[in-house]
């Protein structure tokens, strides 16, 4: 009887394991699609926290990247700047005066021990900053010395791979740069420039103003990233800024209004919807229509809810 058991608790054990197996960023479905055809949420100056209810400072998110990371968010956005020795670099948004977020090595840290304990998700990591001051020596040394590097995916494929093909090579890191100089001089080729690669939609946006699509100049990019954050010019220690977060209404910003955001910008380009880039993440409801734009599952949903609601337009009509 014991040995029947012991048989029986090995074949759980092995089902539960080739189950968790045959999943990609959590859902099955997403492991036959490229890289390219998944629509992820992902976060603006992820490092930038602040506080919901006392606020200390200006910030962009209320949970910490390893939160973030825990609650499915699979894009983080680094505005990276140079730091107090040659091969520092620090995360500020909107500058080091208002929220600095620390070194570039510790968040890279934090992402490596992430990366390590979730072993079938695929992370992409962007690299913000045009004209940055940031040294790239010091932005390829915070990758190496954290180890994160072995994750990263070497150059940019002719086309991109499937989700389970980037978990069974274990490059399960994508890493995207902004500033076109410190993409090339990563011997590597882990850095993939934004040029050629991404294309990155108009924004972000002041409050009242309409989400667009721009720009309309598409050539060889096959990565689309939409902006769908609110801004706001603001005055914070004597200096004014005006791409200050704006941590209003995000019920309605994180809500309806990123997916038509998406889905009207879906219908204007011709590629997929990959990134959406949003504040305060855990406020609204970022993850059902980011399930809906990849044709998974909706929890707690039923076929009924997708009927249609009908009414009687005309009474006096008789019934078909």
């Amino acid at each position: 009887m014991s040995q029947l058991v012991g048989i029986v608790l090995a074949l759980c054990l092995v089902f539960q394991v080739s189950a968790a197996a045959t999943l990609c960023n959590g859902h099955a479905e997403l492991c036959s699609r490229p890289f390219n055809e998944v629509t992820f949420y992902s976060t603006h100056a992820s490092f930038a926290q602040t506080s919901p209810t006392k606020p200390s400072k200006p910030g962009t998110q209320y949970k910490s990247i390893s939160d973030q990371l825990n609650d499915g968010v699979r894009g983080l956005h680094l505005n990276i700047q140079q730091g107090d020795t040659a091969t520092e670099v620090v995360l500020c948004y909107p500058d080091c005066d208002v929220n600095n977020g620390g070194t570039l090595q510790t968040t890279l840290k934090t992402v490596k021990t992430w990366l390590d304990a979730n072993t079938n998700d695929v992370l992409t990591i962007f690299l913000e900053g045009v004209g940055t001051d940031a040294s790239p020596a010091g932005v390829i040394k915070a990758f190496t010395d954290t180890g994160l590097d072995e994750y990263a995916l070497k150059g940019k494929p002719s086309s991109w791979p499937t989700l389970s093909s980037l978990i069974a090579d274990d490059t399960r890191l994508v890493v995207f740069v902004e500033e076109p100089s410190i993409a090339a001089t990563n011997t590597q080729g882990y850095f993939i420039p934004y040029a050629g690669n991404v294309l990155k939609l108009d924004g972000p946006f002041k409050y009242g103003a309409e989400w667009t699509c721009g720009p309309w100049n598409r050539t060889t990019e096959s990565i689309m990233l939409i902006p769908h954050f609110i801004v706001q010019t603001a005055t914070y220690n004597g200096k004014t800024y005006g791409n200050m977060p704006y941590p209003f209404n995000l019920g309605t910003t994180n809500g309806y209004q990123y997916e038509w955001h998406a889905v009207v910008c879906r219908g204007g380009q011709s590629i997929w919807i990959n990134f959406m880039e949003v504040d305060f993440y855990d406020q609204g409801d970022v993850k059902t229509p980011t399930l809906k734009l990849n044709a998974l599952p909706i929890p707690n949903y039923s076929v009924n809810d997708y009927y249609p609601t009908f009414f009687d337009a005309d009474p006096d009509l008789p019934d078909l």
